[in-house]
């Protein structure tokens, strides 16, 4: 029945659909092979760039607010690192809780 069909359609489309349904295969034969792979799919140099800028932070206005946060000096303190310009020409400075406003730890 199905080969009854398949011959009124004519031997260039039936040619045509075989080979498209040889290509579906290999392709999902491909996606197979990748996806049970113990190999990463990216790039290797992809993966060494994040590797080195892996522990670094960037020098901004968030790094600045964050070191404060994380020295426990209060909500004073760290509001006064985000309410400076600490930070935002692009320069990391060491003395975060010399630019804010009290050393206070606020309960």
């Amino acid at each position: 029945m199905v080969w009854e069909s398949l011959g009124r359609l004519g031997r260039p489309l039936v040619v045509m659909l075989a080979v498209i349904l040889a290509l579906v295969l290999v392709d999902v034969g491909i996606v197979a092979v990748r996806l049970t792979s113990g190999h990463p799919v990216g790039s290797q140099q992809a993966g060494q760039q994040q590797d080195k800028n892996a522990g670094k932070h960037p020098c901004n206005h968030g790094s600045e607010v964050s070191k404060a946060a994380h020295q426990h000096k209060g909500g004073k303190n760290v509001s006064g690192v985000a309410k400076s310009n600490a930070g935002k020409n692009g320069s990391c400075s060491s003395s975060t809780s010399s630019q804010a406003g009290s050393s206070e730890p606020d309960d």
